[in-house]
């Protein structure tokens, strides 16, 4: 890559990616893999391909398929380098039912990747490059500044959604970062 300042942080991007990933599993895994409805679309998978920062954060080859995209038996196949929208769907059978503040959190937890990105490349999303030479213009101290914020947030996240589900003042103040009450 272009870029080392990018190239030295993917693997702390990686890791966020896979412990929001990791987190949403936990949340949503049980009635997502009872469901027979698939949210995952081939046409997003390939915006996986198409993005030199997806491609730089997926680090190796992966397997695509014409017909399933990155779905495997187990959901998505894609370990790091999913697009952001694939984060921040959440199916309404998740969120139905669910306290305000846990509605809240999960929302927040979906929109945790792509908030990593916003405005890093010339005011748009890392996601929106169209080369790898477009690396370079990357505001750095914006996406390490965001990153920090995520790893926060993703703590909070964490302690709320596997322990009491509630949300302080403090909390709900990093989390505004993220999403907007």
């Amino acid at each position: 890559m272009p870029c080392p300042e990018i190239h030295s942080v993917l693997d702390q991007y990686r890791d966020l990616e896979s412990r929001t990933a990791s987190l949403m599993q936990g949340v949503c895994g049980q009635l997502c893999r009872a469901c027979t409805a698939s949210c995952c679309r081939v046409e997003i998978c390939r915006e996986a391909l198409q993005s030199p920062f997806l491609r730089a954060v997926q680090g190796t080859s992966t397997d695509f398929d014409d017909r399933l995209g990155f779905r495997g038996c187990n959901g998505c196949t894609l370990k790091a380098g999913r697009p952001p929208v694939c984060h921040a769907y959440v199916c309404h059978r998740i969120l139905a039912g669910q306290s305000d503040d846990v509605r809240y959190a999960i929302e927040c937890l979906g929109d945790l990747v792509g908030f990593m990105g916003t405005g890093v490349w010339l005011g748009r999303h890392l996601v929106e490059m169209l080369a790898d030479s477009d690396l370079h213009a990357s505001n750095m101290p914006m996406f390490l500044s965001r990153m920090k914020t995520a790893a926060t947030a993703l703590g909070l996240l964490d302690a709320a959604l596997n322990h009491d589900g509630k949300l302080n003042a403090q909390d709900l103040s990093v989390l505004a970062l993220i999403r907007k009450p």
